[in-house]
């Protein structure tokens, strides 16, 4: 099975139908990969490219733009088989953030000179001399920019300007809807000898500094997949998506698969209760006021009975989800929603489905 999503957010409702297109084209992505002898690795770097390469998301091309008018894109890796993570942060020109962090996993694999460790993430110039040295594909700053990222930082950036001249935070006049700029795209995967991987990649927030990373970057935050010992526990993977600095300092994607290893009632419940007491609740994040805005998607599957559950949940107001499995003529796609009556940061939605090996 190969599922993405396209971001935790606030999506126009005149667009849910492209959310829904272009997630369902991920999917047939990573699904031919995987029928064409691919692992479940490769599978999420495929279906990840597919999403960055569309101006519907933010990652890649058309990604928010940072202060300075600049896509600086964050995205990392895991294979579950052998517990292995790459990642690159703030980097530039590299058409697809995904396929270097790719790289910088499977240069882990080959063994060095003088004993010498490979790193596991690379940022910044470094990353993108080693982008270069690896022949992925780099191309101008403009070509990464879309009309609608760049209207919209023109917009938010005079409004920060006259806010810092007039020395007022300009909050009760307008404030920038962060969750209308979707954050982190990402894909799960399980392979036919039932190895997990993960993927998420990410422009980040509206008007960041230069060089700031979020949680796609970031080791146990942004992604997690286990699937090394097969006999006693279940395999998980776990992209997450949404405010990166509160993804970062929860943990969250490795928290949501250590929690959901022990299963207390069901999978979809314990994802909502990790969602809620290690998140929403969590005391590292006592001193933020605002609403928390994050989300997940989750695989799990019990290698003992073969039960597979695809789970998501999130605290924006939409999600945007597909789902594929081998023998499925098409993929299945939704987008998930928050209750009408529900505060967009204040309440958690969780769906999912299931299914037998």
């Amino acid at each position: 099975m190969i599922a993405v999503h396209c971001g935790a957010g606030h999506y126009s409702r005149s667009k849910h139908k492209e959310y829904l297109i272009l997630s369902k084209k991920a999917c047939r992505k990573g699904m031919q990969t995987l029928n064409n002898g691919g692992t479940a690795l490769e599978a999420v770097r495929e279906a990840i490219k597919v999403l960055e390469d569309d101006p519907l998301t933010n990652a890649g091309f058309g990604s928010n733009l940072t202060l300075d008018g600049t896509v600086e894109g964050d995205a990392s890796v895991m294979n579950g088989e052998n517990l292995m993570f790459g990642a690159c942060g703030a980097v530039r020109k590299i058409k697809n953030p995904i396929c270097l962090a790719y790289d910088i996993y499977q240069k882990q694999l080959e063994p060095l000179p003088l004993g010498l460790v490979a790193p596991n993430m690379i940022v910044g110039d470094g990353a993108y001399k080693h982008a270069k040295k690896a022949g992925l594909k780099i191309v101008s700053d403009s070509k990464l920019v879309s009309r609608k990222a760049f209207i919209q930082r023109e917009k938010y950036k005079a409004l920060l300007d006259r806010a810092i001249s007039t020395q007022t935070n300009l909050v009760d006049e307008v404030e920038i809807e962060f969750s209308e700029s979707m954050d982190t795209v990402g894909a799960v995967c399980i392979d036919d000898t039932r190895n997990v991987a993960s993927g998420c990649s990410s422009g980040g927030l509206l008007l960041k500094r230069s060089g700031r990373m979020g949680q796609a970057a970031q080791y146990g935050s942004g992604v997690w997949a286990d699937s090394l010992d097969k006999t006693s526990k279940p395999s998980i993977a776990v992209c997450t998506t949404g405010c990166g600095e509160y993804l970062v300092q929860t943990l969250l994607a490795k928290t949501i698969a250590e929690d959901l290893a022990e299963e207390k009632v069901c999978p979809t419940v314990d994802l909502h209760g990790c969602l809620s007491n290690k998140f929403m609740n969590s005391r590292y994040l006592k001193n933020v006021k605002t609403g928390k805005l994050g989300g997940a998607l989750v695989l799990k599957a019990n290698n003992s009975n073969g039960e597979v559950s695809l789970m998501w949940g999130h605290s924006t107001w939409c999600l945007g989800v597909a789902h594929m499995k081998k023998g499925d003529k098409k993929p299945h796609g939704q987008i998930s929603m928050l209750p009408d009556n529900a505060k967009e940061g204040k309440s958690i939605n969780v769906g999912g489905t299931e299914f037998y090996f």
